[in-house]
């Protein structure tokens, strides 16, 4: 409404590096609700994660899936381990990492449990707004759910969301080159929905990496053979070359030889008759 000022962030506490202890437990398992993952969470996870890790790894980055993270409860303020699926941060020592680290959070939907699906939807991102995360996203892996990624992006405080369907690409703020583009409809399957790019360059899932890994390494042990085999071939015509200056070399020697015997006898080598 006209005149509405709008509110300033939260005035929070301050987190304390506290060493972790809370390593124990299933992933993706939610202890509280007593929810396991279904096939397309567990996808979705494993595939976005190995990528995200990968890029992490590039960029002297963190990745965490799964591990504790110290956050300020947005209700009590109390200092608390939360964990999320594929998190990315600016490098910390892990046994005390907090919230503050964090650059990037995604945490894959579970929907087949109402309770866990308010749970993700609802109260993860007004943790990671109320901690000044500066990114954070819901993906939705489910085919037949037609929502695929809600982006929240932290502006002065408070996060704004983006609705990202079929087609739709964001590009990360906290991870620069960092972008993610949700597929064409018909090409979902259970935890596949999103393609993910680095500096322009679409990235694969761990098992396409070793494969194109695989693939580079053939061709360059192809280019190799084929490097060796010129080599040979170099070395072969050097070593004609050389035997053929060696037998032009004995044919002079020769040649000189019989004019010498010649020029003895008193007949000139060079004479037309």
């Amino acid at each position: 409404m006209p005149g509405d000022v709008d509110p300033k962030p939260p005035v929070r506490g301050v987190l304390e590096p506290r060493v972790h202890t809370a390593f124990d437990g299933i992933p993706y398992f939610d202890a509280e609700l007593q929810v396991p993952q279904s096939q397309a969470h567990r996808v979705a996870v494993h595939e976005l994660g190995t990528i995200l890790e990968a890029i992490a790894v590039e960029e002297g980055l963190d990745f965490l899936s799964d591990e504790p993270i110290w956050y300020l409860h947005p209700e009590t303020d109390e200092q608390k381990v939360y964990y999320g699926d594929c998190v990315v941060g600016r490098s910390q020592d892990r046994r005390r990492i907090t919230a503050e680290s964090l650059l990037l959070v995604v945490e894959v939907v579970s929907t087949e449990d109402r309770r866990k699906e308010l749970k993700d939807t609802k109260f993860q991102p007004l943790l990671n707004e109320y901690n000044s995360v500066p990114e954070f996203a819901l993906a939705f892996p489910e085919p037949h759910d037609p929502r695929a990624l809600t982006w929240y992006q932290l502006d002065e405080g408070h996060y704004q969301h983006h609705e990202l369907g079929p087609g739709a690409r964001i590009h990360s703020r906290s991870v620069p080159g960092l972008e993610f583009c949700v597929l064409p409809r018909e090409a979902w399957q259970a935890g596949r929905k999103l393609e993910v790019r680095f500096k322009g360059e679409v990235r694969h899932p761990l098992k396409r990496e070793r494969q194109r890994a695989e693939q580079e390494k053939a061709r360059a042990e192809q280019e190799k053979a084929r490097a060796e085999q010129e080599k040979a071939r170099a070395e072969q015509e050097k070593a004609r070359a050389e035997q053929e200056k060696a037998r032009a070399e004995q044919e002079k020697t020769r040649a000189d030889a019989l004019a010498a015997k010649l020029r003895a006898l008193g007949i000139d080598p060079s004479s037309p008759e």
